[in-house]
């Protein structure tokens, strides 16, 4: 169809009605729609012939069957780990371990679990504050300190050491607006996530030197010592033996996830890491986990087959969202290439905005977006869609137009009073949530800035 600015609505839409109403799902539905009857405009039969046939085709295309069942598996894992008992254990276990005498080893024993544990942001959250959080109260930091230092590390990690469900969630959404070797474009923009890599770095200038700004300073100093916080279990050897082996289980289904990713990538790509199939990786990877999950939580806990088969659906109902939002977008990213977006903003854009303004725009937006949604997942989801067409027909890298996208919809997300994240944060902290988001917000814009900046100098370079 001939180019035109009408190709941009069925995006704009979804962005502005994601932005408006925080409901992703029926933003991308109206973006399909509308993308569908400018397609096929005036035929109605034809407009909703080609709505329910692009969402079904994508529905039951078999690459992105292996989407939907990893999506699926990841919170059927994480159900059955947290609802049978084992993950409990695991942050009792590790709660016990009160050898942090000081406050600057306490806030980077904080910032160091935030980063190893990378497999899923909620999860690393929830290990960070719960284990941190008795250490804090003892040693007299503040909670909103740790509060900040778990959510500044825990998503940003997640996108950077992509070997998790975002990691398969963004590289599916990048290969299905037919990027080549998408493995390898996704890693090369790792390094132009500017937002997460200053969010990482600033929680550690944090932690190391205690700095604070803003409203984090009345918090700091009003933090007393509580000489009487104290484990409330207890010491004797049948509940060493049962964290020991709720840990144990947990331990061995984490580890096998990070590492069957790799080893999964060297088998499908013939020895070379970047020529795997990432997609398929990542579902070996989960089910293996899951396997081990399931296997452990019925030898080490007092639960029957049918509670672990309870506890997985559980888990998988509740990520089912996602897994929603994912073909959706998927679908609308389809319909967007079929209209000529991409094309029609090239031309657009030739000789009326700079280059280098590309990437800082498209981060702003993006950001944009995700404080409005609260969801950086569903921002990747639309943002990735505009970004990646616009910069492969400009003839421009793809890697910093897509790191832009992902780094500003983290940034959204960190900054945003209703993100889920940001609540758990909260929660596992225990502190109340608008002083977490009061608190966290001058170090996240600062960060912001930082990469506004840093996108702007990129976007001079290539």
């Amino acid at each position: 169809m001939e180019l035109s600015w009408t190709s941009l609505l069925p995006s704009l839409l979804a962005i502005v009605f994601a932005i408006v109403t925080r409901k992703v799902l029926l933003a991308l539905i109206g973006g399909i729609i509308l993308a569908n009857i400018l397609l096929f405009w005036p035929a109605p039969e034809n407009i909703a012939y080609g709505t329910l046939n692009s969402t079904w085709d994508t529905l039951v295309d078999p690459s992105n069957m292996l989407v939907w069942f990893f999506t699926l598996g990841i919170g059927a894992l994480f159900g059955v780990l947290e609802n049978g008992g084992t993950f409990k254990q695991f942050v009792l276990k590790l709660e016990r371990k009160q050898w942090i005498e000081s406050k600057r080893r306490a806030r980077l024993m904080t910032w160091v679990l935030g980063v190893i544990v990378f497999i899923e942001s909620n999860v690393t959250i929830m290990i960070s504050g719960t284990t941190s959080r008795p250490i804090y109260d003892r040693l007299g930091i503040a909670r909103e300190k740790l509060a900040y230092i778990v959510d500044s590390t825990c998503a940003a990690i997640c996108i950077l050491i992509p070997l998790n469900a975002w990691g398969a969630f963004n590289l599916t959404l990048i290969s299905n607006q037919g990027v080549e070797q998408p493995l390898l474009v996704f890693i090369q923009s790792i390094a132009f996530n500017f937002y997460a890599i200053f969010a990482v770095l600033l929680a550690l200038f944090v932690a190391l030197f205690d700095w604070n700004i803003g409203p984090m300073k009345a918090f700091e100093k009003n933090a007393v010592p509580d000489q009487v916080s104290q484990n409330t279990w207890g010491d004797g050897p049948d509940e060493e033996a049962s964290f020991g082996k709720g840990t144990a289980v947990v331990m061995t289904s984490l580890i096998s996830l990070v590492v069957m990713v790799p080893v999964m990538l060297l088998i499908t790509g013939n020895g070379v890491l970047v020529d795997g199939n990432g997609t398929l990786s990542v579902f070996i990877a989960i089910y293996v986990a899951l396997g081990l999950a399931v296997a452990g939580t019925l030898m080490t806990q007092p639960v029957s087959l049918m509670d672990v088969g309870r506890y997985l659906l559980k888990g998988a109902w509740n990520i089912l969202p996602l897994a929603v939002i994912l073909w959706l977008s998927i679908a609308l990213g389809g319909l967007t290439r079929d209209l000529g977006t991409g094309e029609f903003l090239a031309a657009a854009l030739d000789g009326s905005v700079q280059l280098w303004m590309l990437l800082p725009l498209i981060f702003v937006l993006s950001a944009i977006t995700g404080f409005s949604i609260g969801s950086s997942w569903g921002t990747f989801a639309i943002m990735l869609p505009l970004a990646i067409p616009l910069a492969m027909t400009l003839g421009l890298p793809a890697a910093p137009f897509i790191a832009a996208a992902i780094s500003g919809g983290i940034f959204g997300d960190h900054a945003s009073p209703i993100s889920d994240t940001t609540i758990i944060a909260s929660m596992a902290s225990g502190v109340e949530h608008i002083d977490h988001v009061r608190t966290q917000l001058p170090y996240a814009l600062l960060a912001g800035l930082g990469a506004t900046v840093a996108y702007a100098i990129t976007g001079m370079l290539i």
